[in-house]
């Protein structure tokens, strides 16, 4: 059987009402996740991101290819986004506890200057919390963007999962609780596949 979005989009959506088991090692699909508003969306075939060019708070620069071996999490904030404002504590604490995970969180403001997003992650109090910034929309883009970017983003805050090799896996739209066992499970996928 050849592997499409449409199975892989099914086999999720059976997944989510109890018809299939858990992944399993080798399983080309992943396990299911899903919040009250949204289900994640598998991308196939999966495209190269390894290449990306992030920028830190700080100005540093570095590539997606930094995190190869590892699952990445790559989750698109804003300071002027309320639903962000309760899933950006959950990624510091999964930021916190991912050191002995096989995948890394990397959030990445879309806020125009960097310290509009330092400012706000200090009034949440979110010591230690790294995140990387796009001000110049180089990486993401909205539907009114009239440049292509790499992650195209249907609404905020927006995850993309990037899998160990540096391809992108699969996005979900709107907060959620990536602390979640479902999610979890997601993360890991990715980083075997």
């Amino acid at each position: 059987m050849t592997v499409t979005r449409r199975t892989v989009m099914l086999g999720a959506a059976a997944g989510a009402l109890g018809g299939l088991p858990p992944a399993e090692a080798g399983d080309p699909y992943p396990p299911p996740f899903s919040t009250p508003h949204a289900q994640f969306t598998v991308l196939d075939p999966r495209e190269e991101a390894s290449h990306i060019p992030l920028r830190d708070l700080g100005g540093r620069r570095r590539t997606l290819a930094a995190y190869r071996g590892k699952a990445v999490l790559l989750a698109f904030w804003a300071s002027w986004c309320p639903p962000c404002r309760r899933e950006l504590p959950i990624l510091h604490r999964l930021q916190k506890q991912a050191k002995s995970e096989p995948f890394v969180i990397v959030p990445v403001s879309l806020d125009r200057d960097a310290a509009t997003a330092v400012a706000y992650l200090q009034r949440l109090r979110l010591e230690g919390f790294t995140s990387f910034i796009d001000t110049e929309g180089e990486v993401a883009s909205g539907p009114k963007s009239k440049v292509a970017t790499p992650f195209p983003l249907y609404g905020m805050p927006m995850s993309y999962v990037i899998d160990a090799k540096g391809r992108s896996g699969g996005y979900l739209t709107g907060e959620a609780d990536w602390s979640a066992p479902e999610a979890l499970a997601l993360l890991r996928f990715y980083a075997r596949s």
